[in-house]
Formats: structure tokens, sequence, C-alpha cells
């Protein structure tokens, strides 16, 4: 996916403190920036984001953010890598989506809510069936081809 810098100005000692929570729990800021503004579009409002910051949203908001940012991805991941192994019958070299789920992973262990963990949990074994559906497909297509020594 394509990314366009921006011109972005922000106070110079707003964005230290920005730099500094960014470090603190180990993001790039343009990632977290990312993420914000993802969450924004997500929402329909950039309004109700400057509402929600202060009182309703806890302390890992930003993790929260971050954590439904790549869950999204992964799962536009796992359907490119499904795609493309039934297309192909070849799983796909280094899937993107193995560094995902380490990321998930990692972030979830920090704060998210339930109900994300859950959303990852049925991604998961959604993706572990479909998996599972493909390479029992792949070796019966390998079987029919070469016999039971499969390719060599």
């Amino acid at each position: 996916m394509s990314k366009q810098q921006t011109g972005l100005r922000i106070d110079r000692v707003l964005f230290r403190q920005f730099q500094q929570l960014c470090k603190a729990e180990k993001l790039r800021p343009g990632e977290a920036v990312e993420s914000l503004v993802r969450l924004a579009v997500d929402n329909g409002s950039v309004a109700s984001m400057a509402t929600h910051t202060g009182h309703e949203m806890p302390g890992y908001a930003l993790d929260e953010v971050l954590f439904r940012s790549r869950l999204s991805r992964l799962k536009a991941s796992l359907e490119l890598e499904r795609k493309y192994w039934t297309e192909t019958g070849e799983e796909v070299h280094e899937p993107e989506s193995e560094a995902l789920v380490k990321e998930l992973s990692e972030l979830g262990r920090r704060s998210v809510s339930p109900e994300l963990v859950k959303e990852f949990e049925a991604c998961l074994t959604e993706a572990d069936m479909l998996y599972a559906e493909t390479w029992k497909s792949t070796i019966e297509g390998w079987i029919k081809r070469y016999g039971t020594r499969g390719p060599m």
C-alpha cells in the first residue's frame, strides 16, 4: 500500500510531547498519526475525535487505534494470501500476515479491549480454517498429480 507524505504543521512543543509518547509506546510518529487519522475516518468525524479524547477514551486509546488499524490490515492481507494460494497453489513467500499477527499479539498484551481481542481471535480462527482447507486441497492436488510421493 503506497503512502503519501504530508506537510502537517504542528506546534513544536506539542510534537515533542507526541514523540515522547510514541517512543514510550514503541511507535513511529507517522504510524501513530496514520492510526489516529484512520480512527477519525472510521468514526466519520474529526470533531467527535476531539470530544472523545479527554474523558471518554482511556489512556490506552492509541494502542486501541493501532490495534484496529493492524487488524484491518491483517484481514486484507489474509484475504490476498488466500487468493494467491488458491489461484497459484503455492504459499506466499514471507507473508505479511505473520508479521501483523506478531505485532497484534504484542499490542494485545499491553492493553486493548476484550472486544478487540475477540475480533482478533475470530480473525485467527478463520485464518486457521482457511489455511487448513487450502493446504488440504493443495495436498490432494499433489496426490492426484504425483501420487502419494508428492512433488519432488
